[in-house]
């Protein structure tokens, strides 16, 4: 298996930053579930959890049993970067969807525009279904990256920022 190369994974300063736009509490269990390096989980404070493909722990088909986390924190994959190029695929709004299956809370994404343009009406229309609402945004420049990144998140316990 080919491992994802360490530029995928975000910048610990980067990191240090997005993290201040959450409010934890000791009652929060909290997954990254594409842990990476660790650069977000290693700054999730209380109980966490983790997945990563590199390390055995594939989010799709790892089983967490009964567990719902209150908050679910990652820089989404937008496509599998295991295997020869023409047989990757885009993964990201499964990836995504996932996020919300396992989580009573809230879900932080780091995306890029691609991503972000992945969530089309319909797209939203289907999360809103499933209880969330995008409730924040932060827009950002990194730059040892393309483009811009969206900094979002979804929630199931407050309002929505924008219509559809």
């Amino acid at each position: 298996m080919i491992k994802c190369p360490e530029f995928h994974f975000t910048p610990p300063d980067i990191t240090k930053e997005l993290i201040k736009d959450i409010k934890f509490n000791e009652h929060d269990n909290t997954l990254e579930p594409c842990k990476a390096s660790g650069n977000f989980y290693n700054l999730i404070p209380y109980k966490k959890d983790w997945c990563e493909i590199d390390e055995g722990r594939d989010f799709f088909t790892y089983d967490f049993g009964d567990t719902k986390f209150t908050k679910v924190i990652t820089n989404p994959p937008y496509a599998t970067n295991h295997g020869e190029k023409k047989e990757r695929k885009n993964i990201v709004i499964d990836f995504i969807f996932k996020c919300f299956d396992v989580c009573d809370g809230e879900v932080w994404l780091l995306l890029n525009s691609k991503m972000l343009n992945s969530l089309t009406p319909i797209r939203l229309q289907k999360i809103k279904d499933k209880g969330f609402n995008l409730c924040f945004m932060r827009i950002l420049n990194i730059k040892i990256w393309y483009g811009r990144y969206y900094w979002v998140c979804f929630s199931n316990k407050k309002n929505a920022i924008i219509n559809f």
